[in-house]
């Protein structure tokens, strides 16, 4: 039997007057690799900065095992094990490429878990 791990049920963004993403549901299940696909402008990326937290739903639910993350803010999404990369990279230029990729990892230091 499949375990939904992610689920977003009937989701809708609108920015004032504008429907970025209207009344999406997708699912998850525990182990699977999923794709999404379409046009420009088609909402993508803001179906994915709700599911990371970085845009509280106008409408709907984003469930992550059985928890409603749908307003949780994105750090606290994030430390549930949820994150996003985004398209235009914009590395620490005072950092090496090691501590730039170490950057990433920082959240799930202990030393980081005693300063949340």
């Amino acid at each position: 039997m499949n375990e939904i791990v992610l689920e977003a049920r009937n989701v809708t963004k609108q920015f004032g007057g504008l429907t970025a993403v209207d009344n999406v549901s997708i699912h998850l299940n525990k182990g699977e690799i999923l794709g999404l696909i379409g046009a420009n402008g088609a909402g993508k990326t803001t179906l994915f900065n709700m599911l990371s937290g970085s845009f509280p739903v106008t409408s709907g639910e984003i469930m992550y095992k059985n928890q409603d993350i749908s307003h949780m803010p994105a750090h606290k999404v994030c430390a549930l094990g949820i994150g996003r990369t985004y398209q235009i990279v914009q590395p620490f230029t005072n950092l090496s490429v090691l501590d730039n990729v170490m950057v990433g990892t920082f959240l799930r230091h202990p030393k980081a878990a005693e300063a949340r």
